[in-house]
């Protein structure tokens, strides 16, 4: 049975991505700050033909990550995918550009956050499990990124917090993928474009389903050759 370990489980994208992979059957190991009020998540473990851990872990509490790490014990992972992770602007949508142009309004200590959370978060969590990748059979890391991580892309001011925070992931993975790629890991970070969640807000233009299984298609096609690469749910390669 292939196995994934999945942060920010709870809800949009993660709690998908969870239903996706039990539903093919994969050992899925969920993980999200508070499991007790995750029912939806809780429901989805009793559909598909995988099986679900819930694991209680906040990306941003290191000591909460190395509890899951330890618990897994060094047992082998397929892919660890790197969901969690939050947006300035929260609930209105990251695309939408409604937020305030002007740097000197700009709200430091959240941009300080979203580094944080966005950026240091999934690079110390792909460290806590990178032994647990090594022994697993498809040996692959995704970080899920953003369009408007693309400096190349990137039109009209705004989110400077946002859109630099997946910028930086983006170079971090970069970074690891030219020292995990000797070691036969892959590493990259995958856009799943401006998709309607809480995150993105209900103007969107693709559906969490849809975002998710194409997602979930480059996953899949994923070799050493595509390591260290930037790319959209679409399984066309960004530009950084």
């Amino acid at each position: 049975m292939p196995s994934i370990l999945i942060t920010g489980a709870n809800r949009g994208l993660g709690l998908e991505f969870c239903r996706q992979y039990l539903a093919e059957g994969w050992l899925v190991h969920a993980c999200c700050r508070n499991p007790a009020n995750a029912n939806e998540l809780i429901a989805a473990g009793a559909t598909g033909t995988g099986q679900l851990h819930i694991h209680v872990m906040d990306v941003g509490e290191p000591e909460q990550v190395e509890a899951v790490a330890h618990a897994l014990d060094g047992g082998p992972l397929d892919v660890l995918l790197n969901n969690a992770g939050i947006a300035d602007g929260y609930g209105h949508g990251a695309y939408e550009k409604k937020d305030d142009p002007d740097i000197r309004n700009y709200d430091f200590d959240l941009w300080a956050e979203l580094l944080r959370i966005n950026t240091i978060a999934p690079t110390q969590v792909a460290g806590a499990f990178l032994n647990n990748i090594k022994v697993g059979d498809q040996k692959k890391i995704v970080n899920i990124s953003s369009g408007l991580g693309s400096i190349t892309n990137l039109s009209g001011a705004g989110k400077y917090g946002y859109c630099s925070s997946k910028a930086a992931l983006n170079m971090a993975t970069r970074g690891l993928s030219e020292w995990l790629k000797p070691q036969g890991v892959i590493i990259v970070p995958i856009a799943p474009g401006w998709t309607r969640t809480e995150m993105g807000g209900p103007n969107a233009m693709n559906s969490v389903e849809d975002a998710v299984t194409g997602v979930r298609e480059v996953i899949a096609s994923l070799t050493l050759e595509h390591t260290g690469r930037a790319w959209d749910f679409d399984g066309t390669e960004l530009p950084w």
